[in-house]
């Protein structure tokens, strides 16, 4: 991997923040002993995907109101699955490089981990398409950011086609030289969030930027962070990190944080305020995004023009 600490360093001194980003950004998150009650919080979830991985399975779930609107999105990792997450290989294959061409060395010229795609439903409002799921047993750059064994869950405003047009390439993380370049273009105000670092472009992902002022990128412990992606000048996904030791060893009953907002958004819909993460007592994992409230995109507002569909489900004019 190629990101670095003293990027990570050098992001700590030039960042600079609007009050409501580092409150967002920096407030503690709340949690719980497992053996509380406060997993019972949850409304009753539908699983909506399900596909393998180990021994067991992840998924996503959601939870809806009468009107088919978003109340939680949920991402399951079964205790089967915790119990044996791919260790061999370290990347599964599907995002590599050749650089030195003579063959795919799944260890040297890979990234993404073990991955996994799947899908959500079409609620009325839901900005999230599909959720790109990365297992990163050894973890990645920065070194002593994201370097520990964790989950990297992308949930993708971006459509599925759009993304699979990221190619990988020589630089950064895998990613091709010019669309290294296409991810990384600024995000315009008012819907980039301020201060916020480029810890790197990945190929078939886009940028990613995360708060230089925010655990762990300012030497806090990482337990559970989240991170923004770009492309073209448009806020690609939004994506919660979970340190796997973390959950495994403090078994939170439930621990949650606000998740940073942008000042505007470019698509009107339904958007979370808190992200989660449970353990179960049956030893699974649930990661969820709560607290949707409706964000309106200003008049005029240049809506990606990767998006096949509007939030409200309208077919959206696809440029290229």
């Amino acid at each position: 991997m190629r990101w670095s600490l003293p990027l990570a360093l050098a992001l700590l001194v030039v960042a600079s923040f609007t009050p409501v980003l580092i409150a967002a950004g920096t407030e503690a998150f709340a949690s719980a002993p497992a053996a509380e009650a406060d997993r019972a919080a949850l409304p009753q979830l539908t699983s909506f995907n399900k596909v393998s991985l180990g021994d067991g399975t992840v998924e996503t779930l959601y939870a809806a109101d009468s009107a088919k609107r978003p109340v939680v999105l949920a991402v399951r990792v079964d205790a089967a699955a915790m119990k044996s997450l791919p260790s061999t290989p370290t990347h599964d294959g599907q995002t590599c490089f050749d650089n030195g061409g003579d063959g795919i060395d799944l260890e040297t010229d890979c990234a993404s981990g073990h991955e996994r795609n799947l899908w959500f439903p079409k609620l009325d409002g839901l900005p999230f398409q599909w959720l790109m799921f990365n297992w990163q047993k050894n973890g990645h750059g920065p070194t002593h950011v994201f370097d520990k064994p964790h989950f990297d869950l992308h949930f993708f405003i971006q459509d599925f086609s759009a993304r699979n047009q990221i190619r990988t390439g020589s630089c950064n993380l895998v990613i091709n030289c010019d669309d290294d370049a296409t991810a990384k273009k600024p995000v315009p105000a008012p819907y980039a969030p301020a201060g916020w670092g480029l810890p790197g472009a990945a190929g078939r992902m886009g940028n990613h930027i995360i708060d230089p002022n925010a655990a762990p990128a300012n030497g806090g412990a990482f337990t559970q962070a989240f991170a923004y992606g770009t492309w073209n000048g448009h806020i690609s996904f939004w994506e919660p990190v979970v340190n796997r030791d973390w959950v495994v060893s403090e078994k939170p009953g439930v621990a949650c944080r606000p998740i940073p907002q942008t000042p505007q958004v470019e698509l009107t819909g339904y958007y979370p305020e808190k992200m989660c993460t449970r353990y179960g007592t049956g030893g699974e994992m649930t990661f969820t995004f709560e607290n949707f409230v409706k964000r309106t995109a200003p008049a005029g507002a240049n809506a990606p023009v990767w998006s096949s569909k509007t939030t409200s489900g309208q077919t959206a004019a696809h440029q290229h």
